[in-house]
């Protein structure tokens, strides 16, 4: 029969288990497995599944700016990155609510995380796409950066944090949030190795 005192321990436990399991970015964690994550959002979230990657439609601690999760683990130190698709943002040729939406959600990252290391706003050398008007058709082009990166002192093993706009048109864009935790470029070098040796 257990006794009240031990009913507690195991609830404070339990309390604690789960909050290690939602207590990195959109409670995910470094190291989950996909079928943790599964068990945690339900099939019903998934969008597809291929290979290391699994696209998810919500995750443990979704955010109303973003569409659908791209989660990539590795075979063997399980999830390693995370990137977050934001919803289609109608702006104008000024890029103003694309602009005006990287802003709310980098400061909404920068409450978590403190202050980021970069921050890109310019158009690449050359381009013709520079005056204000030009903005979105700039960043159409890949010739306009609008970039923030968080990569110091980070918590829950996360390398690098990475906010960015792209454009869909000149009418159209999204942001794209992408967390790297540690291990992932051990990862990345492990695949572009294994690419090689069909050579």
């Amino acid at each position: 029969m257990k006794t009240l005192s031990s009913m507690v321990a195991f609830g404070v436990l339990a309390t604690v288990a789960f909050g290690q399991e939602t207590s990195g970015p959109f409670g995910l964690r470094r190291g989950m497995t996909q079928e943790q994550v599964i068990q945690i959002v339900g099939k019903a979230a998934i969008k597809e599944t291929k290979g290391d990657t699994l696209r998810l439609l919500s995750v443990p601690k979704s955010h109303p700016a973003f569409e659908f999760y791209s989660l990539i683990f590795s075979p063997k130190d399980g999830l390693l990155k995370i990137v977050a698709y934001g919803n289609d943002i109608k702006t104008n040729a000024f890029g103003e609510a694309v602009h005006g939406s990287f802003i709310e959600i980098r400061g909404a990252i920068s409450q978590t995380y403190g202050q980021p290391e970069f921050n890109l706003d310019r158009v690449k050398a050359g381009s013709i796409w520079k005056e204000p008007e030009d903005w979105m058709m700039g960043l159409l082009k890949e010739e306009r950066d609008l970039t923030t990166i968080w990569n110091t002192a980070l918590p829950n093993h996360i390398q690098d944090i990475v906010i960015e706009a792209v454009a869909l048109s000149q009418e159209k864009g999204y942001l794209r949030v992408i967390y790297e935790f540690d291990g992932w470029n051990e990862y990345v070098d492990a695949l572009k190795k294994k690419a090689g040796t069909v050579f």
